[in-house]
């Protein structure tokens, strides 16, 4: 079987219609770990509503004011962050799983063990390291921008625009040889994420059509869900109205906005689980036919 980049790019909605009952175990573990993740980030996330609010009707908020609110969505994401990890490294691997053993359907693919520790290790490291080659090459042309200003010449900000456009390239090829890595992990059981480049080499452009395809699809679907959410925020309130609660503990903004919380949990949960497939599914889905076409 040849691999064909928009064949695989329908992978997660084959998944979800051949096992839908998956879809609703994805649900569940994104409501416990979204549940987990606004315990843990209440207070932070009520105080950076409250300061989004009180600069809204600002034209010249000071470089104080904004510095605030960048150390509060900081410190926002920095505690989230561990159960976001595993939350995802959790849900890639029931993904892949769905793909790569259809039959073994107990508990929507969901598994908690060492497949999901390789898996998170593997994603730990792919990200580390394009984060450190972004802040390499950002750090490069900020350098240079620096040099062309100070030394008043023109086409130095030419190399600019020109580096700035292939480190974007450099980010984006990395990403696509390194896109097999997780389903490698599960199917393979190692943590190797070089292994990626051996099965992608040869097929960048299939595999970033392929990615482009699913990305489009998956925007698709949470627009929509966007569209559904709408009347429901509006009876409840979205998430705006948390800034009221800026100061307050978990248990008492749960207690007193738990509509609201309810409200965009569930509907981020449903929203991301079908997302998450419709991203995941194609790559492992690529990943099994170039191995096949590999072995033969």
């Amino acid at each position: 079987m040849s691999f064909s980049a928009t064949d695989a790019a329908f992978e997660g909605f084959r998944v979800v219609r051949r096992a839908p009952l998956s879809l609703l175990a994805w649900v569940l573990v994104y409501l416990v770990f979204g549940m987990g993740m606004f315990a843990a980030g209440a207070p932070a996330l009520t105080r950076m509503m409250a300061m989004m609010e009180a600069l809204e009707g600002e034209t010249n908020a000071s470089f104080a004011e904004l510095s605030e609110l960048g150390r509060v969505m900081g410190g926002l994401g920095l505690t989230v962050l561990p159960l976001a990890l595993a939350m995802g490294a959790v849900l890639s691997a029931a993904v892949c799983r769905a793909v790569l053993s259809p039959e073994a359907k107990a508990w929507g693919y969901v598994r908690v063990g060492m497949d999901e520790i390789r898996v998170l290790a593997t994603q730990i490291i792919v990200s580390l390291v394009i984060f450190a080659i972004t802040m390499i090459i950002y750090m490069a042309l900020v350098a240079l921008g620096l040099a062309a200003h100070m030394m008043n010449q023109p086409w130095l900000w030419l190399l600019v625009v020109l580096g700035a456009f292939a480190g974007i390239g450099l980010v984006i090829w990395l990403s696509v040889r390194w896109s097999l890595a997780t389903p490698i992990a599960l199917a393979e059981k190692r943590i190797a994420p070089f292994a990626s480049f051996a099965l992608t080499r040869g097929r960048f452009w299939p595999l970033l059509g392929m990615a482009i395809l699913a990305g489009v699809m998956a925007v698709v679907v949470s627009v929509l869900f966007s569209i559904v959410s709408f009347p429901l925020e509006a009876i409840f309130g979205g998430t705006q109205r948390l800034a009221a609660y800026d100061g307050q503990d978990f248990v008492a903004i749960i207690t007193q906005a738990w509509p609201i919380v309810l409200v965009w949990v569930l509907v981020n949960a449903v929203s991301s689980a079908l997302q998450l497939a419709v991203m995941y599914a194609p790559f492992t889905a690529a990943y099994l036919i170039l191995k096949s076409e590999k072995s033969a």
